[in-house]
């Protein structure tokens, strides 16, 4: 549709490190008082920070000596695609309060571009980022959901798709440094204790969870057989768009949506997040500020599967992304690729098996009113809208009593878009809601909710040099325009009165533009920047998160940054301010939120299922993929919830 691409470019030249060491997550108990500012630099009068990029959202953990065990130094990556390291590490044997890992990430021996990284643990995915394409960068995600697979010896698979092209100068080196603190204390109640990874082998034979959809490969099934004795199952997914969907957002059509089914049912849709890479649009709005989930992914999605449990111990998750068929048709390309990433966490109890299981509800609707374009006088107008509603419930059998199951998803979303052969103004919103109560053996509570917003205004001209029949070729470049990203997202979990309580509200705009003389490497517009004529950006991002949990203290963190570029010369910018500011919250103390739900049926009758949504073990496996929607529920829930400090 357009004649024009947003293009991926980064700078050909060697920069001198600039700083080094770790971003301290370490606090005096002086400073765990009171409300504290860790760093302040205003026009770079102040302390610099240790690392050239680093994410906002940071932690404090415990005011206990933690455990340190340095699982990688100086981790070479050069060409090494999505090759694994496989590094064998002991967990010392005991009970941990707070574990918190540190990824930090150097390149020098020339120009790269921002590559993927990943660290699996087991296969399972653990940190899911990306790279600064220049110096050195930091960031740090917490591991406390995980400890019962941080257990005797794991192996550490850290991925980093490093691509070495002297031919066209991309000789770049990353080294990769991963330090795991363990905070000695009482584990939180109510973690997993099995996981389960999926997409093994979707798209490379290295044993961990990864797989690629596109057009042209546009679903994944993996088949999991699943421990008797589960009773409680959430999937993680981790994703990001990659080749002509790395800004999917701009794309026609620019709505995306990770649907994920079970046993044939929609069990789950998941919103994905609209992820600017460090060379991303324009290369230097990100130097040396990156933006929101780039260096690592503070916000990805769980979903409560427990409801499925009724249909047996075996599962078929398959996993697809919305409207790639549709890109296909509307731009003749294949080149629409979805990187994705995730698994169950499991609650099992082997010595209380599963008896029996009748799924008493099952509804799902997903509505995408496909693309509407219309000419106007300006250039085309496209839009595009859609909705979902999800809701499961289930009552579980097990040989110690009995377990009731009720989960409810839903959101909206819509695009839309304005542009020619110049400009383009693009805007996408996503918002979503799960809530999932279980009752009866136990009791758990998750609600999670949030909206993914992005605004994104580009004008940009080119000029060929050199014959674009051949790649590379050459073109005189010029683009300007702006963004505005933002994170609204909270979530409230509670296991058997043991609550965790998270907050996100980020947001950040870049403002700027750029000219100078590109080479474009690939088809869909990867190019590098061989000279600089002019350059200036600026970029400002603010962050409130709040962390809390049962037994010990939580924190509050604001955080405002600004930084600029004004030269094409000097190309690593600057920060003209950084605040960070810490408040010590106190531990949760209550038990778990309460909440009492109700099954409304709209025909004021309880309606009778077919017998292949129940489960009985002793039946033969199959994988139905029933879904009558001519049944519409509608489903009450009268919640009353207390947290207090």
């Amino acid at each position: 549709m357009k004649s024009w691409l947003l293009i991926v470019i980064l700078i050909l030249g060697l920069f001198p490190m600039m700083w080094s060491g770790l971003l301290s997550n370490g606090l005096t108990q002086a400073n765990r008082d009171t409300t504290f500012t860790l760093f302040n630099v205003t026009a770079m009068n102040g302390l610099d920070p240790k690392y050239y990029s680093f994410e906002a959202l940071s932690y404090i953990p415990p005011n206990v000596t933690p455990i340190t065990i340095i699982v990688a130094k100086n981790l070479e990556f050069n060409n090494t695609a999505w090759k694994p390291y496989y590094l064998k590490v002991k967990i010392p044997d005991q009970s941990y309060s707070f574990i918190l890992m540190n990824v930090s990430v150097k390149e020098e021996n020339g120009t790269q571009y921002d590559r993927p990284l990943y660290v699996f643990v087991n296969g399972i995915p653990v940190f899911w980022g990306s790279t600064q394409e220049i110096l050195n960068s930091s960031a740090s995600v917490d591991l406390t959901e995980f400890e019962n697979l941080l257990k005797g010896n794991v192996t550490f698979e850290p991925v980093l798709v490093n691509f070495y092209d002297a031919k066209v100068n991309i000789t770049g080196v990353y080294l990769v440094n991963i330090t795991l603190s363990l905070y000695p204390g009482n584990e939180p109640s109510g973690l997993p204790n099995v996981f389960i990874p999926l997409f093994v082998n979707g798209s490379f034979d290295y044993n961990y969870s990864y797989v690629i959809l596109n057009p042209q490969v546009d679903s994944f099934t993996s088949h999991v057989n699943l421990p008797n004795g589960t009773y409680r199952v959430l999937a993680q997914i981790f994703e990001e768009g990659g080749g002509l969907d790395e800004f999917w957002y701009a794309n026609e059509p620019a709505t995306r949506d990770i649907l994920l089914y079970y046993n044939g049912l929609l069990a789950s849709v998941i919103p994905p997040y609209e992820t600017v890479y460090t060379g991303g649009i324009d290369l230097f709005w990100w130097k040396p500020m990156p933006s929101i989930n780039t260096l690592v992914f503070h916000t990805p999605y769980q979903a409560d599967l427990t409801p499925f449990l009724a249909l047996g111990d075996r599962a078929n998750l398959t996993v697809s992304v919305s409207n790639l068929n549709t890109a296909l048709q509307i731009n003749h390309s294949p080149s629409f690729d979805w990187d994705l990433s995730g698994f169950l966490m499991l609650w099992v109890n082997k010595s209380d098996p599963l008896l029996s299981g009748n799924l008493t509800m099952a509804y799902s609707r997903f509505l995408d009113s496909s693309p509407i374009f219309e000419a106007g006088f300006s250039g085309v107008h496209y839009q595009e809208g859609g909705s979902y509603l999800l809701k499961y419930s289930s009552t579980l059998q097990y040989q110690n009593g009995e377990v009731t199951s009720t989960v409810v998803q839903e959101g909206n979303f819509y695009s839309s878009q304005s542009f020619n052969n110049i400009y383009e103004f693009a805007y996408l919103d996503e918002k979503f809601n799960e809530l999932a109560i279980e009752s009866g053996l136990y009791s758990s509570y998750l609600d999670l909710s949030g909206n993914f917003p992005v605004t994104l205004q580009i004008s940009s001209f080119s000029s060929p040099i050199t014959p674009t029949d051949v790649i590379p070729y050459n073109l005189s470049y010029s683009q300007n325009g702006s963004i505005n990203l933002g994170v609204r997202y909270t979530y409230v979990s509670s296991f058997n009165g043991h609550i965790l309580n998270q907050s996100l509200n980020e947001t950040l705009t870049s403002v700027g533009g750029f000219s100078g003389i590109i080479e474009v490497i690939n088809s869909y517009g990867g190019a590098v920047l061989v000279k600089l004529t002019s350059n200036n950006a600026l970029t400002q991002k603010q962050l409130n998160f709040s962390y809390q949990t049962s037994g010990q203290q939580g924190f509050e963190e604001r955080f405002l940054a600004t930084s600029g570029q004004n030269s094409s010369v000097n190309l690593t910018g600057y920060y003209l301010k950084i605040e960070r500011i810490f408040t010590v919250l106190s531990p949760l103390t209550s038990s778990a939120p309460t909440g009492t739900h109700q099954l409304v049926y709209r025909q004021g009758t309880q309606v009778e299922f077919p017998h292949h949504l129940r489960y009985l073990p002793q039946r033969p496996h199959s994988s139905p993929s029933w879904i009558d929607n001519s049944f519409y529920f509608f489903l009450q829930f009268e919640c009353t919830l207390s947290l207090t400090r």
